[in-house]
C-alpha cells in the first residue's frame, strides 16, 4: 500500500469502486511513451502493490487483449488486474485506466546504465529471461493474441530478487506503435507505426530476439538515427548481421538469436523450437536468405538500388517522381534482364499499363504504383501515396487518423480503390485467413460507397475495430465503448448543454456506432435518418434511441428525453388532426420529464393512432373535394343543368325499358301461335 507521500496531493480517482488512482503522483519509470503510470492502491488487498497506466486520449487501446489478460497468471506476463474507463480530472474527461501488479525489481533496461543482464551468465539468462518469455509467447499464441510491445524498456523484473523477467503492457496503444524500427521485422518496420497491425506470433518472436540481442550487447537500438539504412542492411545481409553480426555474442545464445531473427517468418523459430532449444536439443542452423541482387542498378530519384525490395522502398519514398522513371518499359526490362525475373517483369508491365480509359489518370497512376510495389516486395505493407500499412493495420490506423486529425482521405481512397484486394492477389501461397479478410474489406467498401448517415468512413471505423469508442463530439469525453453506455452519455451531454438548445441527438458517428455495435436490426430506422422530411427524420432518431433503451434497460434519462421532446414538433406536425396535435404538445413535457424514451416513441409513433389519423384525413379530403365540387357547380350555374340532365336520363331509361318489355311479350305470343 502506498504511503501518504507516494499518494501525493489533489483529487483521487476511483476505478470499479475498488482501486484508487492518484493523479498527483506519476511513476516515470513505469510509464510507456504514450501512457503515463501513476501510484494506485487496491482497497480490497491493501498489501498488494499495484500501479495504473492511463491511456492517452486519442489512442486506441487493444480491448481484446485486455479482456483475455485480465486475471491471467503467467510467469512471463505482468499481471493485469483490472481495466475500465474512469473520470480523469487532469484531462477533464473519461480515459481508459489499466491496473497492473507492480514489478518489484524494476525495468530490465535501466535508463542510465542500460542493460541489467551484463552481470548475468548465459545459464541464468536462459532461466530468468528466455524461459518466462517462451511461457508468455506460448500463452498468447494459444489465445490467438500477439503482444507487439516486446522491447527492453517494456521488460521488467517481477521480484526484487530479479529472478524472473516479465513482459510489460501490451494494450495501451495500437500494436507495435511504440516499437523502435530495429526491433520489428522488416515488413513491419516499413509500415507506419499506427498501421503495423496485430501481426502473428512470429512478430513477437522476432521482437524478443532483437530485444535479447540489445540487452546482451548493452546497445540501445532505439537511438539508431538512420532507420532506412538499417532496414536496407537487414534486407541485403539479414537481421542477425544488422543487429548482432559485429558483436561478440555468447556462443550458447547465438543459435537462439539466429533462429528468432530469421527474416523469413515461415522459417523463423516458433515457441516449440525455443522450447526444444531450452531443453538442450540443437536444431538445424538457419542460413540467412540473401536477397537476390541485380547485375546492374536501377535508379529512382537519383538513388541506385540493386534489389527488388530496396527498389520498392525507393519508389515509395519518391512517390511523385517515381512513375516517369519506371515507366515506358524501363522497370520491366530491368527485372527481365538484370534480375532474371521474367514473370515478375511481365506482371509489372501489366500493372503499369493500368486502365487506358480511366477518367482520373493521376489516381490510376497511383494505383499502378501501389501494385508495382506489391509485386516488387510481396511481404511489404500496402503502399499508396503517403500510406504504408500492413493488411491488418487498417483497423488501427484509421481510428488514430480520425481521432488525431490524420490523413483519413488517403486511407479511404486505398479502401475505395480496392488495394487490399490487389494485395491478396499478389500472394504467392493460399492462406484461408486471407479469404476472411478479403470478404471484410469488400463489406467496408460497400459502406464507403453508401455515403449516407450510418455508413461512410464512420461505419468502417467502428465495424473494423471493436476497440474504438464512439468519437462523436457529443459523447467522446464519456468514453462510450459499448452500446449500453451511449444513452447515459447523451443524457449527460443534454444536461450540460441544456435541454432547450435544439440540435439532433444522433450524428454520423453515433449512427455508425449504433449500426456497428447493435446485435439487433436497426438498418431501416437508420436509413430514415437521411430522408429530407424533418418529421420523419426526428421520429427515426427517437425510435432508434427508444429501441436501444428498451434493449439495454437503462433508465433515468430525463435530460435526454426532454431534449428529444423539445425538438419533436416536426414529428407532432405529422398528425393532420389539430386536436391531436394540441393534445400531443400538452403531453410531450410530461413524458419528457419521466425520462422514458420508449414512452415518448409510443406517444408520437403509435401505429394505431397514425393509421386512424390517415384514414380520417382521407375521408375528410374526399368530403372536402365533394363539397368543393358542389360549390363550384353552384357558382358556375351548372347545378340546374345537372338536375335536368338527371331527369332526362331517367325518362329515357324508362322508355327504353318499356319498349324492351313490349318486344319481349310480342315474341312470346308469336311463339305460342306458331
Amino acid at each position: 500500500m502506498p504511503n501518504d507521500k507516494e499518494k501525493g496531493s489533489g483529487a483521487v480517482v476511483t476505478l470499479r469502486d475498488r482501486f484508487l488512482i492518484f493523479p498527483g503522483n506519476p511513476i516515470p519509470e513505469l510509464s510507456t511513451p504514450n501512457a503515463q503510470a501513476f501510484v494506485a492502491e487496491d482497497r480490497r488487498e491493501r498489501d498488494k502493490e499495484v500501479f495504473a497506466l492511463i491511456v492517452k486520449p486519442g489512442f486506441t487501446p487493444r480491448i481484446p487483449v485486455l479482456r483475455v489478460l485480465k486475471g491471467v497468471d503467467n510467469p512471463g506476463l505482468l499481471p493485469l488486474i483490472e481495466w475500465g474507463a474512469t473520470d480523469w480530472p487532469p484531462a477533464g474527461r473519461k480515459v481508459m485506466a489499466i491496473i497492473y501488479a507492480k514489478p518489484l525489481g524494476g525495468c530490465v533496461w535501466n535508463a542510465k546504465t542500460g542493460s541489467t543482464l551484463k552481470r548475468i551468465d548465459e545459464a541464468d539468462i536462459t532461466k530468468r529471461v528466455i524461459g518466462p518469455a517462451v511461457a508468455a509467447l506460448k500463452f498468447l499464441k494459444s489465445q490467438g493474441l500477439t503482444h507487439r510491445a516486446i522491447r527492453p524498456t517494456n521488460m521488467f523484473w517481477a521480484s526484487a530478487e530479479r529472478d524472473r523477467m516479465v513482459f510489460g503492457d501490451a494494450a495501451t496503444c495500437p500494436p507495435a506503435f511504440e516499437q523502435p524500427v530495429a526491433l520489428e521485422p522488416i515488413e513491419s518496420a516499413l509500415s507506419m507505426p499506427a498501421g503495423r497491425g496485430d501481426g502473428t506470433n512470429a512478430n513477437d518472436v522476432y521482437s524478443f530476439g532483437a530485444s535479447l540481442a540489445s540487452l546482451i550487447q548493452n546497445r540501445d537500438f532505439s537511438t539508431i538515427q538512420n532507420e532506412e539504412m538499417l532496414i536496407r542492411h537487414k534486407m541485403v545481409l539479414g537481421s542477425y548481421s544488422a543487429l548482432a553480426g559485429e558483436a561478440r555474442m555468447p556462443l550458447p545464445l547465438v543459435e537462439i538469436l539466429r533462429g528468432t531473427l530469421c527474416d523469413d517468418p515461415l522459417e523463423r523459430w516458433d515457441t516449440e523450437a525455443m522450447d526444444l532449444w531450452q531443453s538442450g536439443r540443437r536444431l538445424t542452423p538457419l542460413v540467412p536468405r540473401i536477397e537476390k541482387r541485380a547485375v546492374r542498378s536501377f535508379t529512382v530519384a537519383g538513388r541506385e538500388y540493386m534489389t527488388a525490395r530496396e527498389l520498392a522502398m525507393g519508389i515509395y519514398n519518391a512517390w511523385e517522381a517515381a512513375l516517369p522513371q519506371i515507366g515506358d518499359g524501363k522497370l520491366e526490362t530491368w527485372l527481365t534482364r538484370a534480375m532474371d525475373a521474367k514473370e515478375k517483369g511481365a506482371a509489372v508491365g501489366i500493372a503499369l499499363s493500368g486502365d487506358p480509359g480511366a477518367a482520373d489518370r493521376r489516381s490510376a497512376a497511383d494505383v499502378a504504383l501501389a501494385k508495382v510495389c506489391m509485386l516488387l516486395d510481396p511481404m511489404a505493407p500496402i503502399r499508396y501515396k503517403s500510406l504504408s500499412v500492413m493488411i491488418d493495420g487498417f483497423r488501427w490506423l484509421l481510428p488514430m487518423a480520425v481521432a488525431n486529425g490524420g490523413d483519413v482521405r488517403t486511407v479511404a481512397e486505398a479502401l475505395m480503390r480496392e488495394l487490399p484486394k490487389a494485395w491478396f492477389e499478389t500472394r504467392e501461397a493460399y492462406n484461408p485467413d486471407n479469404s476472411v479478410l478479403d470478404s471484410g474489406f469488400r463489406t467496408q467498401k460497400g459502406h464507403l460507397d453508401r455515403g449516407l448517415i450510418g455508413n461512410g468512413i464512420e461505419r468502417v471505423l467502428y465495424e473494423m475495430n471493436e476497440s474504438v469508442p464512439c468519437l462523436s463530439p457529443m459523447v467522446a469525453e464519456d468514453y462510450v465503448l459499448e452500446l449500453r453506455d451511449l444513452l447515459p452519455a447523451l443524457n449527460a451531454y443534454a444536461k450540460k448543454k441544456g435541454e432547450n438548445s435544439g440540435g439532433f441527438a444522433v450524428d454520423r458517428h453515433i449512427a455508425a456506432f449504433i449500426a456497428a455495435r447493435a446485435n439487433f436490426e436497426v438498418e431501416r430506422i437508420i436509413a430514415d435518418l437521411g430522408v429530407p422530411n424533418e418529421g420523419r427524420k426526428i421520429m427515426a432518431m427517437i425510435n432508434l434511441l427508444a429501441m436501444i433503451q428498451w434493449r439495454v434497460g437503462v433508465g433515468g434519462l430525463n435530460s435526454l428525453t426532454m431534449w428529444l421532446a423539445n425538438i419533436a414538433k416536426p414529428a407532432v406536425n405529422g398528425f393532420h388532426n389539430r386536436e391531436k396535435r394540441r393534445q400531443l404538445e400538452e403531453e410531450l413535457p410530461k413524458v419528457g420529464r419521466e425520462g422514458n424514451i420508449v414512452e415518448l416513441s409510443r406517444l408520437l409513433d403509435s401505429a394505431e393512432e397514425r393509421g386512424a389519423d390517415i384514414r380520417l384525413f382521407e375521408v375528410a379530403k374526399a368530403e372536402w373535394l365533394e363539397a368543393y365540387r358542389q360549390v363550384c357547380d353552384i357558382e358556375t350555374g351548372q347545378e340546374d343543368l345537372r338536375e335536368d340532365a338527371t331527369r332526362t336520363g331517367q325518362q329515357i331509361a324508362s322508355l327504353i325499358s318499356i319498349t324492351l318489355g313490349f318486344i319481349a311479350i310480342t315474341v312470346s305470343l308469336l311463339e305460342m301461335i306458331f
